[in-house]
């Protein structure tokens, strides 16, 4: 009997140790969708209504966002605006009438820190954060989900727990 129950402790010892082991940029590598965003200080979760994917390759990332009610204008519309219209349309593609962000992209090189994914961007539609070393924290990294604790240092009241899904 004590040598089933030292078995099973030291099988829960090692697959805690096992599950503590930092993500690598292996299991990072693809495509994830955004799913949930929940805010860490009211502890409300929000299912996404956008399109969000974060990519990975060995060294780089880059996120693409675009929200669901964008507007569409067709090439033969657009073509018919004055070089005015062209401009608000132009505009309109980026930004919403309330000056939010509807389509939003960025990327650059990545580096992982144990479970810190630091993620300076080198390319972003909103200029502001290009070279701010933004941080994700992972939680949870397995095959089909990625769960991370954004910690912006351009914005450290946000404190936000992504969930994202693998999609390819």
């Amino acid at each position: 009997m004590k040598r089933i129950v030292c078995l099973a402790v030291s099988l829960m010892v090692s697959s805690a140790l096992a599950a503590q082991q930092p993500p690598n940029a292996a299991d990072l590598a693809g495509t994830w969708e955004l799913v949930t965003i929940k805010d860490m200080k009211t502890g409300k979760t929000t299912r996404t209504q956008d399109t969000t994917w974060m990519q990975f390759t060995k060294s780089h990332w880059s996120l693409i966002s675009m929200d669901a009610g964008r507007k569409v204008v067709s090439n033969a519309e657009f073509e018919k605006l004055s070089p005015e219209g062209k401009v608000k349309t132009n505009y309109a593609r980026i930004w919403n009438e309330k000056n939010e962000q509807v389509f939003a992209a960025r990327g650059g090189t990545y580096s992982l820190t144990g479970d810190r994914l630091h993620q300076p961007a080198t390319i972003a539609i909103y200029t502001h954060i290009i070279g701010v070393d933004r941080v994700l924290r992972i939680s949870q990294l397995g095959k089909t989900t990625f769960v991370a604790q954004t910690e912006y240092p351009d914005d450290p009241d946000t404190h936000f727990e992504l969930t994202y899904r693998r999609i390819d």
